[in-house]
This record gives C-alpha cells, sequence and structure tokens, in this order.
C-alpha cells in the first residue's frame, strides 16, 4: 500500500496556511458578490415551493431543501399564509433572492477551507492549498453557490466521503471509514444522484485487485458501506411507491451524451481539463493509486449520467461534483511544476500553470459578473419591462406563470398558449414573455413572432443555450 502523505508543519505547512487563508476570503468574498444580482430562475422557485411543504417532499431529499428552508425562514418567509399556490405573494412575505440563496452562497464559501483542510493528508500540504485557491475562484462552483439549490451541500458531503475513504483505506482507519459512509448517506439525502460516488469507489476497489494492490475495507466497511446503501435504496423505495410522480425521470430524455460531457468540460474549464489530464500521465507511475481515484472521480460521473441522459431526466448540473476530480489533479500538476522549475526559473514561472488556469477561471467569472446576468434568464427586466407598459385588462403569460406571477405579484399571469388559435380566444390583448432559446428544442414558439408585436429582448451576452427572453404585444383582430 502507498503511505498516506505528512501534513508536515514545515516551509509546506506554512504555505499552507497562507494559500488556505488567501482562499478562504477569495470563496467568501466571490460567493457573497452580486448574489442577488442575477433574477431567480424557474428551479430556484421550485426549491422555494418544496420549502413551503418540507413534509410533502421525498423523504430521499428532504436533507437537501433544509439550509434553504433555514435561511427563509430567517427572513420571516415561514409564515402559514405562505403556500405552494401563492406564488404572488412570496415578496410580499419574505422571499427574496437573498433569503433564498445565502445559504447556499455560505456552505460554497465554507466549502473552500473545510476541503482545502480535509485534503492535507491525501494530496500534501501545497497541493491542498492550491486546491483551495482553485476551488474558491472555480465558475462552476460559485454559479451553484449562489442558486438557491442543494448542489453546494451535495458537493462538499460528496468530497469528504471521497477523501475520508482514500485516507482511511491508505492508514487503515475505521474511524474515518465510518465518517466516509456517513458522507455517503448525506451525499445521497442532499441529491440521490450523489450515490455516482459508488461508482468511483468501485472502480478503486476493482483497479486495486487488478493491480494486485487490493484496498481493503475490512468487516467495518463491508457492513457500513452495505447498510449505507441499503439504507439509500429504503427512501428511494419509499418515495416510489408513495409518490408516483417521480416514475417522471426515467421517462424523459433532457440531453445527449456528447453535448452532455461537452458542456461539462465548459463549465470545468478547457484548460483545467487539459492540464489534469497532462498532470495525470506525468504522476501516473509515482501515484497511481491516488491518480486512478482522482481521474475516476472526474470521468466517471461525467460518463456516467452522459449515459443516463439518454434514458431519463438528467442536467448538466448532476455531473457537478467532477470539479473536484479534475481541480485535484491539476494542483499535484501545479505542485510538481513548482518544484521542477523554482530552483532554475524562480517563483514566478514555476507558477505559470497555476497562473494560466487562474487566468482563465477569472476571465470566466468576469464574464458571469457582468455580462452574463449569473448566467440566469433576466425574467426580473422582463417583467419590469411589462409592468411599466401593460394597461389594466392586459392579460400577461410567459413559459412558467409562476415567475411571473412572483415578480409581477399578479396570481392573474398565466401560461403562453400553444398556438395562434389559442392566442385569439383570449379576445384581449396579451404580453408575452418567452424564454425563447431550448438547450434541445433550439428556437421556441417561432408562431408568435407572425401574430405579435416584439417589443424587448434581454439577453445574458454570453454564450449559453438560455441566452435570451423576449417580451411580445399581442392585439386581436379587429372584427
Amino acid at each position: 500500500m502507498h503511505q498516506i502523505i505528512d501534513a508536515d508543519q514545515g516551509s509546506e505547512g506554512r504555505s499552507f496556511w497562507a494559500w488556505l487563508i488567501v482562499a478562504t476570503v477569495l470563496g467568501f468574498g466571490l460567493r457573497g458578490y452580486h448574489l442577488t444580482h442575477a433574477s431567480f430562475w424557474v428551479d430556484e422557485l421550485n426549491t422555494v415551493r418544496v420549502c413551503c411543504d418540507l413534509p410533502g417532499m421525498h423523504k430521499a431529499k428532504v436533507f437537501g431543501y433544509l439550509p434553504t428552508a433555514l435561511g427563509l425562514a430567517l427572513n420571516g418567509a415561514s409564515a402559514p399564509e405562505m403556500t405552494v399556490d401563492n406564488t404572488h405573494r412570496w415578496r410580499e412575505l419574505g422571499v427574496t433572492e437573498w433569503s433564498a440563496r445565502w445559504p447556499s452562497a455560505l456552505i460554497g464559501a465554507l466549502s473552500v477551507p473545510l476541503l482545502g483542510l480535509a485534503s492535507r493528508r491525501f494530496l500534501g500540504n501545497r497541493a491542498a492549498g492550491i486546491l483551495a485557491f482553485l476551488l474558491a475562484i472555480a465558475p462552476y462552483h460559485i454559479f451553484w453557490s449562489q442558486a438557491s439549490r442543494f448542489y453546494t451541500q451535495q458537493f462538499l458531503f460528496y468530497q469528504l466521503a471521497l477523501i475520508w475513504y482514500f485516507v482511511a483505506t491508505e492508514r487503515s482507519s475505521q474511524r474515518l471509514l465510518l465518517a466516509a459512509m456517513v458522507g455517503i448517506l448525506l451525499t445521497f439525502l442532499s441529491q440521490p444522484p450523489g450515490l455516482v460516488i459508488c461508482c468511483v469507489l468501485a472502480v478503486d476497489w476493482l483497479v486495486g485487485n487488478a493491480r494486485l494492490e487490493p484496498v481493503r475495507l475490512g468487516w467495518t466497511g463491508w457492513i457500513a458501506g452495505l447498510l449505507v446503501v441499503g439504507l439509500c435504496y429504503a427512501f428511494m423505495l419509499y418515495d416510489y411507491v408513495v409518490r408516483p410522480d417521480i416514475k417522471k425521470f426515467f421517462n424523459d430524455q433532457y440531453q445527449t451524451p456528447v453535448p452532455f460531457v461537452l458542456g461539462t468540460v465548459f463549465f470545468v474549464g478547457p484548460i483545467t481539463v487539459l492540464f489534469a489530464g497532462l498532470s495525470a500521465w506525468a504522476l501516473w507511475k509515482e501515484r497511481t493509486r491516488r491518480i486512478v481515484f482522482l481521474l475516476a472521480a472526474a470521468i466517471v460521473p461525467m460518463l456516467a449520467f452522459a449515459l443516463l441522459s439518454m434514458r431519463m431526466y438528467v442536467g448538466l448540473r448532476y455531473a457537478f461534483v467532477c470539479l473536484f476530480g479534475w481541480l485535484a489533479l491539476s494542483a499535484l500538476g501545479i505542485d510538481r511544476v513548482y518544484d521542477a522549475l523554482k530552483p532554475r526559473f524562480g517563483s514566478l514561472m514555476a507558477l505559470s500553470p497555476l497562473l494560466l488556469i487562474a487566468t482563465s477561471m477569472m476571465y470566466f467569472n468576469y464574464g458571469y459578473y457582468t455580462e452574463g446576468h449569473g448566467f440566469h434568464t433576466r425574467w426580473r427586466d422582463a417583467f419590469r419591462y411589462v409592468n411599466e407598459n401593460r394597461r389594466p385588462g392586459d392579460v400577461v403569460v410567459c413559459n412558467d406563470p409562476r415567475i411571473g406571477q412572483y415578480y409581477l405579484e399578479d396570481p392573474s399571469v398565466g401560461v403562453t398558449p400553444s398556438s395562434a388559435d389559442d392566442l385569439e380566444a383570449l379576445d384581449r390583448p396579451v404580453w408575452i414573455v418567452l424564454e425563447v432559446e431550448d438547450a434541445i428544442r433550439g428556437r421556441v414558439a417561432r408562431w408568435v413572432d407572425n401574430v405579435a408585436a416584439w417589443k424587448a429582448q434581454y439577453n445574458c451576452r454570453v454564450l449559453q443555450p438560455y441566452s435570451s427572453v423576449r417580451v411580445y404585444y399581442y392585439t386581436p383582430p379587429l372584427n
């Protein structure tokens, strides 16, 4: 068995703390910056909707919604009159972008120092510090930290479970192995697709046996692992029986494999993925098990969900957990390059790979904060325009009426008619607010262009599928 890296307190130990302090400051700063700048998107309102009725939610997912429920409650948004049917009153009752998002931002910011600390014996002092720095500025992690969803919570427990499992099996630590199994359970309860972690561990175990260096879990590991898997299965079985609507996820096709993988690489960062691959190749013989483990952590979620996307509802966000593997491989490579180049070329040149990756990430972040509107559809701007221009008696419709009901504080907002005939049947002026591009179907509701006047358009001004929302005004024909 390879020996686990010693987290000494020498010069590398001091450099670790310097990296960690800088990373922590950046982590909190970047996740708090412009937190309320982007509009709510539909899934965030779904999060709030679930928080209105947590006892009625799938039991396997309630834990993932608890931070948002706490954030809303602390802002006074847990009033008894807040229900899933009165979205138009949510702002009045305290549901704001801030109250819904700050718990996820806080978990995302705390993940930076926590994962940096946990990685010291996994990657080494300097590499762990570099990992924390990269995680702090990683656009993919910032994006989900600024969304009222459960993905940063899942990410934290998922990565802690991976780290603890690896260190436990290297050091034969039953305590850490049990902690890893608890981490897996909490990952699942945050979001069930997090069970893809079991595929990563399976790859590690199978490769270890193939290389005649078996990963020894012992009776403690096997019993705890089977117990965790059994509990997860029990939760899913209960939800499947009690909540039949869960079956729809097994019927809808959302993505196709190649765009899924390319989209994930785009959000992780092509330069990061390329350098991580080169690092794995360079360090393969020296740290074989660690490199195989991190490659599995980086690649397995991408491939697993890409394949599942052909048969069920799967979004790019499900593969978010792969980010850690790519960043950890990059951190190990940067650490090695630094040792090789510093004696001959000095510290600045030795850190050139880190500067390149960091520059690419911050350039992405600059677009995210300034041009991308958080990569969220600009519903708030569109409905502000409608509110300023509509007249009494005008009807308002949009793709999902809840988003209009929230921003207009109007319960009468309806769903967009499916045809020109249905629109004409309303027999009154109509404001139509459309998210006009769909990643799968392309241009949405083209027929609207032929029957309504195009009034305004709100783009994110960056390349991405959901970049534009249009406002139309329809006037019925005179009889």
